[in-house]
């Protein structure tokens, strides 16, 4: 999720030295005339004794081990007020605690998504369960007729009906992360999504993680897990979803089915209109596709275009991106942007009235790929962990791209003064805080990201480039798939200098025993 407008490069002064200064020592790996030279960086990185950046040493699967599996079959009614699904979902118990229930999410449900989500059967191992809806009717309880224990699966069929709002005469400034809107419909979590189990500090007093979130934030918490969908759909509507379109069938002359699969993905994501236009290109082996409107063929040009810089630049810096494809669609979401598996999504406003916030925006979204949807954390108690990480990662991008000075702006402009400000209106907080803990949506905009990115930056300088870049390598090599807490990137930073880890914590995190557990569970455990 990117910053509000109020956070941005906004300065015409700026933005015309960011042109001036920036693009002429722009990155000459990410040009035409680039190859020789990023032949060389890569042969001299390998040459420096770095840990390499791919993941071709270890096998980050193998410490997975058996993970949640979804067989999901949905259809959207004619005038796209209702879906119908129904869910195969194959569970694994992975933490230490037996577990007497299982908990489904159901997101949909949650206020600000304003949907109305009806279960209507759940059985487990072909027997019909009782359930109770849980959390003001955001999550299910689903009784289990013994306990598992760790190690084992059983199998869950759900089915459902779900209402989907219309949000009637939006207009462009509207945010709007669920349903119809300005000729686009939204589908995040559409489905029953197995709940996080977080271990307690004693044998079996664990829980359930219920979080129902704000609209601030992201609200989605979930386990890396594989998905099966079959969407029927009216045969106009365009979609964008998550995995790679494996067959696409016209039932009849009204509706058309499709079939996505994709292997290791934290949700399953699809969001749709009648009236995309697209584009693709190819980056690092990687389809990159954008989506827009009519009327914005050249911004939805331009962003397919940073979106494919920014994988190439990600992926020299932390690691490969892993999956074939990548896509960015316009949304109702105004001028802000949201990440999701393999695909983000970014306001109808930055194709036009905005347009000059396009590329920021779009490079913080890609970042996300990494950043929550390979190393995943706490969204609701602990959004920092990502979102501090991803706003630093632009510049990054910013670097690469545009040259130092762009970079050194970006930085002054985006994060260091709006942190200033907030600590001479005496409103600095702690980072290591929930989203309900900030007292409005401009405070924790400001400390989550800016303060957040500004504390990758002291790691920067602290450490150097070299030991900098080894940290961010080293943690997603050492996370990718899982879920993470504070301690765990504490870890990380420690394993490249010990000496300053700590240091830099309890300077800008503050010391993580001082908060309660979020011991988070990890499918490894």
């Amino acid at each position: 999720m990117s910053l509000p407008q109020s956070l941005l490069l906004t300065s015409p002064k700026v933005e015309e030295s960011v042109k001036r200064r920036g693009t002429r020592t722009a990155h000459p790996a990410y040009g035409a005339l680039g190859i020789s030279l990023l032949l060389l960086l890569i042969l001299l990185a390998a040459c420096s004794g770095l840990r390499p950046s791919t993941v071709e040493e270890e096998d980050p699967l193998a410490a997975l081990g058996t993970m949640p599996h979804y067989e999901i079959e949905f259809s959207l009614s004619d005038d796209l007020i209702f879906l119908q699904g129904s869910a195969r979902v194959r569970v694994p118990n992975t933490s230490a605690d037996p577990w007497t229930h299982l908990v489904f999410r159901l997101y949909p449900a949650l206020p600000h998504y304003n949907g109305e989500f009806s279960i209507q059967n759940v059985t487990v191992e072909g027997s019909t369960a009782p359930f109770t809806y849980l959390e003001q009717n955001s999550a299910i309880r689903v009784e289990l007729p013994r306990a598992l224990l760790r190690g084992q699966t059983t199998n869950v069929y759900l089915s459902w009906q779900l209402r989907i709002p219309h949000w009637g005469a939006d207009t462009t400034g509207a945010y709007r992360l669920f349903g119809l809107s300005q000729e686009f419909l939204s589908l995040p979590l559409f489905y029953p999504s197995l709940a996080v189990y977080m271990p307690g500090p004693t044998a079996a007093s664990g829980r359930w993680w219920l979080e129902r979130g704000t609209s601030r934030g992201d609200a989605a918490f979930n386990y890396i897990s594989s998905f099966v969908v079959t969407g029927t759909l009216p045969i106009d509507q365009i979609p964008v979803a998550s995995g790679q379109l494996i067959t696409s069938t016209v039932i009849d002359d009204q509706h058309i089915q499709h079939r996505w699969e994709t292997e290791l993905s934290r949700e399953f994501f699809v969001h749709m209109s009648n009236r995309f236009q697209s584009d693709s290109l190819d980056a690092y082996g990687t389809r990159v596709t954008s989506y827009w409107l009519p009327g914005h063929e050249e911004a939805g040009r331009a962003v397919l275009q940073h979106t494919a810089a920014a994988l190439r630049v990600y992926s020299d810096w932390f690691g490969p991106y892993p999956y074939p494809e990548l896509r960015v669609a316009s949304a109702p979401i105004s001028f802000r942007g949201m990440e999701y598996p393999q695909v983000f999504l970014l306001g109808v406003q930055l194709y036009d009235r905005y347009r000059d916030q396009l590329e920021i925006r779009a490079v913080h979204e890609v970042a996300h790929q990494w950043w929550y949807q390979l190393v995943h954390n706490d969204p609701v108690n602990q959004p920092w962990v990502d979102e501090g990480l991803a706003e630093y990662s632009s510049r990054i991008y910013y670097e690469a791209v545009h040259g130092q000075d762009a970079a050194d702006i970006l930085e002054y402009r985006r994060w260091q003064v709006v942190v200033d400000a907030l600590i001479s209106r005496e409103e600095d907080a702690a980072l290591a805080q929930p989203v309900t803990a900030f007292a409005n949506g401009s405070i924790y905009e400001g400390i989550v990201y800016g303060k957040g990115a500004l504390f990758f930056s002291a790691i920067r300088r602290t450490l150097g480039e070299r030991a900098f870049k080894q940290f961010l390598q080293n943690y997603l090599t050492d996370y990718q798939y899982k879920i993470v807490t504070p301690e765990d990137m504490l870890a990380a930073l420690r394993g490249v200098d010990p000496e300053f880890a700590d240091m830099l914590f309890t300077e800008w995190i503050g010391p993580l025993a001082s908060r309660p557990p979020q011991d988070t569970a990890r499918q490894t455990e």
